[in-house]
């Protein structure tokens, strides 16, 4: 497997996802921060920018696809892998459309290793355009 990236930001309200993705991770040997809700990750910006962005799609306050624009309009060029424990269709079209993948909790551990690996997280985006903005869930008539 290639080199991991140096610095991962973990968002999620659930303090035992939190704990159990920054162990698992700095087991690893990774730098990881993490945030219990969208403004608290968006506070971060500007600042270090990590390699990858893990955030969960509910949150309290911003969902993760508005985190997602709100990332976009400060120009964060960061890769971000949406989670959630509740998939839904109009979101996941929603993120489809935003070019977000969207992942399923529980979170297998060594397909999140594979999605933190450089060649698809740090060559993807961190040079690229930033993160698309998602389409809003309604569309108006």
């Amino acid at each position: 497997m290639p080199a991991l990236p140096d610095l991962i930001y973990v968002v999620d309200d659930d303090a035992a996802v939190l704990h159990s993705t920054r162990f698992l991770l700095e087991s690893e040997g990774l730098r990881v921060e993490t945030f219990a809700d969208g403004p608290e990750l968006l506070a971060a910006f500007p600042g270090p920018s990590p390699a990858f962005v893990l955030l969960d799609h509910i949150l309290p306050g911003l969902d993760g696809l508005e985190v997602c624009a709100r990332l976009h309009d400060l120009d964060a060029r960061v890769p971000v892998v949406l989670i959630t424990g509740h998939p839904d269709p109009a979101i996941r079209a929603r993120a489809r459309a935003a070019g977000i993948p969207l992942v399923d909790k529980p979170l297998a551990f060594d397909a999140l290793l594979g999605l933190l690996a450089p060649d698809v997280a740090r060559d993807t985006a961190r040079d690229a355009a930033p993160a698309p903005r998602p389409a809003p869930l309604h569309q108006p008539a």
